[in-house]
This record gives structure tokens, C-alpha cells and sequence, in this order.
């Protein structure tokens, strides 16, 4: 128990230095704050678009599926094209030319499309489209580009498929990919004193 702990106590301080290199420019990136998403009128921070099937895509904050914090997004999308719903993050000040990284964490209710693109927040002018297949677990998903504008948003392109969907711990930062900005939610893998290994998942809370 000691052991477990000390490794726990390790993986949270190695978890504080990879947070610090970089910083996040998405507010609310793991859904923990109440905010309007859905139809957001104000269109800052999280904030959704829908055509035709798409708006009848269902939104809610998911308190049992997460793996940062205690929440997640749960989508459950409509809509014939992938662009008939999505879910987007805005504004981010950004310096055109300048590469931006946007890493997420996703799982669904079986495998499925998911993708994601940059945009100019006047929406004169997309780039950086990334295609990704999401599984039944928890998986880290990152994709960058340089930006064509001084102030861009993130869209997740959520339909074409009907199979619902859980995304947490959206990082935006400046700079190329970062490895290691770890979830909440880690592996905690110990050795006890007979030489056997053993692999859990761990929450920080806990380990603290």
C-alpha cells in the first residue's frame, strides 16, 4: 500500500511538470464549469451548429463517463454528414502562421469517425482537417496545423454516424504536439516486494 502510494504521489508530480509546458487556451476544457453549449447564444468557449438532421443531436454533461475531473461531454449525434452537427471551441487569439495543437481525449459506443478542423472565428477560412476513428476506450487524440488567421476556433465534426460519443481534457496550445499532459484519471502500475507487477487505474484524487 505504501509502495502504490509513493508511485501515485510520483506520477502526480511528473503530471504537474508536463501540464506546465504548456498552457491551455481552451476555458473549461473538461466540462467541470456550467456553461450554455448547446445553441450557446453568446458563442464563447464550448458552442454548438446543426443543419437539418444534425439538430436533433443530443448534448449532456456526463457525470459517470470522464477521464479528467468528474465530467465529460456526451454527444449523441444526427445528421446524414459529418458537418450536419458540431461542437466548437471559440475564440482562440492566435498568430497567423504560428502551428496550434489541439489533443483530446475521446471513447465511444463503438468504433466510429470523428474530425476535426480549424477555422477562422469570421469563418473566412478553414484548415488543418484530421480524420480520427474513435474505439470503445479512452484514448488520446491530437492533431496540429499553423493558422491562417489571428483569431481561430476548433470544430469536432460530429455526425455521420449515430453511435454516441464521450470527448474530455481538450488542450489548444501554441507549438507543435506535447506528449505526456496527463488526464486525471492515470495508470498506476507498482512493484511489490515478491517482484509481481500490478496495473491500475488510478484517480489523483485518491492518491493524494
Amino acid at each position: 500500500m505504501r509502495l502504490r502510494l509513493a508511485v501515485g504521489i510520483a506520477l502526480l508530480f511528473g503530471s504537474v511538470i508536463a501540464h506546465a509546458q504548456v498552457t491551455n487556451l481552451a476555458l473549461n476544457p473538461s466540462f467541470e464549469e456550467d456553461e450554455a453549449i448547446l445553441d450557446d447564444p453568446d458563442w464563447l468557449q464550448w458552442a454548438t451548429w446543426g443543419d437539418g438532421d444534425g439538430l436533433n443531436t443530443a448534448l449532456t454533461v456526463d457525470d459517470q463517463e470522464y477521464i479528467d475531473g468528474v465530467k465529460s461531454m456526451r454527444v449523441e449525434p444526427q445528421g446524414a454528414e459529418n458537418w450536419h452537427f458540431i461542437l466548437l471551441y471559440l475564440p482562440v487569439t492566435s498568430v497567423n502562421g504560428t502551428a496550434y495543437t489541439t489533443s483530446f481525449w475521446a471513447k465511444a459506443g463503438a468504433e466510429r469517425p470523428l474530425a476535426i478542423s480549424y477555422k477562422a472565428t469570421d469563418n473566412s477560412v478553414s484548415w488543418g482537417g484530421a480524420d480520427f476513428v474513435l474505439s470503445e476506450e479512452w484514448a488520446e487524440y491530437s492533431h496540429t496545423a499553423v493558422a491562417e488567421s489571428a483569431e481561430l476556433k476548433v470544430e469536432f465534426f460530429c455526425a455521420a454516424s449515430d453511435v454516441p460519443f464521450w470527448v474530455d481534457f481538450v488542450n489548444i496550445y501554441e507549438g507543435e504536439y506535447v506528449a505526456g499532459i496527463t488526464p486525471s484519471m492515470l495508470l498506476v502500475t507498482a512493484i511489490d516486494p515478491a517482484g509481481s507487477a500490478s496495473v491500475t487505474w488510478g484517480d489523483l484524487k485518491a492518491a493524494r
